[in-house]
Order: structure tokens, then sequence, then C-alpha cells
């Protein structure tokens, strides 16, 4: 599987980024700019584990269903169960923990296999970046955002 691994620093406390991951209600589009609220299904979540379908229409339609665990203190992993892009056992794992100045640390693993034309020249374009449109568009984006609501006014 084609992997990339990428670090970041948010202002975000670990606490912050397990909700953020972890919020299956109807906000979590909000919360993720990427995803397509038309696309956004919760299956079943429990205390520790969350089965969803989500996607994004832009610039393709993408969509995959998976199943999150964040079972382990400071990790949550998402597993491709079906999408139309990227094989089953794909995945997607963060890390988190304290940052030393403040906020969290957060690492991301991002494992997938491209099925189909489209899905391999995505994923192509991933690995080629080293995960940097992932990384921007997606988390730098959504934790950003995150981070200046929760701020005291």
């Amino acid at each position: 599987m084609p992997r990339v691994v990428f670090d970041m620093h948010t202002g975000l406390q670990p606490e912050q980024v397990l909700e953020m991951l972890t919020d299956f209600s109807a906000r979590r589009p909000e919360l993720w700019p990427m995803l397509a609220r038309e696309l956004y299904c919760v299956h079943d979540v429990s205390s520790t584990s969350a089965d969803v379908r989500e996607g994004s229409l832009r610039p393709r339609l993408i969509w995959e269903r998976d199943h999150y665990d964040w079972s382990l203190p400071g990790r949550v992993r998402w597993t491709v169960q079906e999408s139309n892009y990227c094989a089953p056992g794909s995945y997607v794992e963060v890390t988190f923990r304290d940052a030393a100045n403040g906020g969290s640390q957060v690492q991301v693993e991002w494992n997938r296999t491209g099925v189909g034309l489209r899905g391999r020249v995505m994923i192509a374009l991933v690995v080629l970046t080293r995960g940097a449109i992932i990384r921007r568009k997606v988390f730098q984006r959504a934790f950003d955002r995150a981070a200046r609501s929760f701020k005291p006014s």
C-alpha cells in the first residue's frame, strides 16, 4: 500500500483533537470542510468505534465507508470497508500528544491503495506531494478553524 507519514502541530489540546476526529454528529461536515453533507451517513457509533460513510464532491465524487477505532489512547484509526476509489483495508491513523510548546503534536499515517484509474491517480498525487495536499486541505484547514473557535473572545 502506498504510505505517507507527516507530522504537524496544532494549537488544539489532545482532547480537542480526539473530539474533532470522533465527532460523528450532524456537524461533522462543518468540522471537516472537505466532507460533503450529502454523502455523510452514520451507520453505528459506540464508545470507542464508529461505522460511517463519508466523502467529497470536489474535485471529483469520492466516498468511502470506514470503521473508526479510538480504543487506544492518543490514536484514531479509520479503515476502509468499501469505497469508490481505494481498496478495503486502506487506512488513515492519527496519533496525537501534548506538544512541548502547547497544543498538540499530531502524526498522520495515510496508507491507501487506489482502485481504478481515478483512485490510482489520486493516491499517486498524494504520494508524490508527500501528503502536502492532505495535510493542508484536510487536516491543517480543519484544525486551524477549530483552534480559532476554541480561543476565548
